[in-house]
Order: structure tokens, then C-alpha cells, then sequence
């Protein structure tokens, strides 16, 4: 089990809050797609989908794409301990630049690599209010504040 402070990601958002680690997407998925298959709605589909109120059942196969793609969506290791894309700018940059994370970075509100987080679906900027709250009251208080 990893230390309270490893489960603070490099840009500061908290791995245990984190859909893909805690892999509650995963499994719903994995759930989800069973029940499709059991009630045989790819074979349904085509029929339901002219039905005006089930329409949307003509993009079935992208759903079933998506789902197949949302039961991957899984982190067996925070971030600290090589989880999440490792391809991930911000975890190089942090560890380029020698530090523990973006909290201890004097540029953290102004940082692309930061920021492509809000593509990513950050929309409210999570990141910085955690980087933030980081500063101020160090990453142990942080972590124990986010177990709740």
C-alpha cells in the first residue's frame, strides 16, 4: 500500500479520487457490457433504432466502442509509482526539474503542460485548487484531508 503522500499525483490531483485508479469506470463498464450481451442488444439495435423515441440506437457500435474502451480505463499503480500515461509532460517536467510536484513550482498557474489538463477534462480546474491548497498546508495534510 503506498504512502498517503505518494497518492498525490505530479499536478496534484489526488489518485485515489481518480476514476481510473480506484477503476470504478472499469468495472461498471465491464458490468454494463455484460448485461448488454446478455440481453442481446446488438441484435435489437437495428430495430429499436427506428423507433423515433430509441433513435440513437443507430450509433450502437460506437457505445459498444466507447464501453470497450471505458473497461481499460484502469491504473494499477498511482501515479507516483509509474501509473497513469507514460507519456504524462507534466510528471517529466516535475521530475526534469527536481522537484516532488507542481506545488513546488513558482510557475504552476501559467504551465501548458499544466494546463493541458483542462483537456483532459479538468474543466474546473481541480489541479490548481489542489496545488493551491498543497502549498499551504503541505502534501501530508493534503493527503489526510483527501482520505476523509
Amino acid at each position: 500500500m503506498p504512502k498517503t503522500t505518494d497518492m498525490i499525483s505530479y499536478c496534484g490531483l489526488y489518485c485515489g479520487t481518480c476514476p481510473a485508479y480506484t477503476q470504478s469506470l472499469a468495472t461498471t463498464a465491464k458490468d454494463l457490457q455484460k448485461e448488454v450481451r446478455r440481453a442481446k442488444c446488438d441484435k435489437a439495435a437495428p430495430g429499436l433504432a427506428k423507433i423515433p423515441a430509441f433513435k440513437a440506437f443507430k450509433h450502437y457500435d460506437r457505445f459498444t466502442d466507447l464501453l470497450a474502451v471505458l473497461t481499460k480505463m484502469q491504473c494499477k499503480r498511482p501515479c507516483r509509482a509509474g501509473g497513469g500515461s507514460p507519456e504524462c509532460k507534466i510528471r517529466k517536467c516535475v521530475k526534469d526539474e527536481g522537484l516532488d510536484g507542481c506545488w513546488q513550482c513558482d510557475s504552476f498557474s501559467t504551465c501548458k503542460a499544466l494546463g493541458m489538463l483542462v483537456d483532459y477534462g479538468d474543466v474546473d480546474r481541480t489541479y490548481l485548487k489542489n496545488i493551491r491548497r498543497i502549498r499551504r498546508q503541505g502534501p501530508a495534510a493534503f493527503a489526510k484531508a483527501q482520505r476523509g
